[in-house]
């Protein structure tokens, strides 16, 4: 049963027993992401990144800031592998 037909069958059965229908599918999906993501921010900031990305200092300017480069590092055995070929 595709989403849209359970939901047709929801609210057709919710409108026989006189109850409001359900929300349609997906509309609650946009306020449930930005709720996630304000609490994922204020959980950074409270406990800092595990990540090792931006801290507060390197935001200000002070501080040492990691650059990442655009190709990632190959690994040892990947290297000797390489050599080889």
């Amino acid at each position: 049963m595709t989403l849209s037909t359970q939901y047709a069958l929801d609210t057709w059965r919710l409108q026989q027993e006189g109850s409001p229908p359900p929300p349609a599918p997906g509309t609650h999906e946009a306020k449930l992401l930005h709720a996630w993501w304000t609490a994922r921010k204020e959980a950074r900031r409270t406990w800092g990144s595990r990540r090792g990305g931006r801290t507060e200092a390197s935001r200000r300017g002070t501080g040492t800031v990691r650059r990442r480069t655009a190709v990632p590092r190959r690994s040892g055995a990947l290297r000797r592998r390489a050599g080889r070929a």
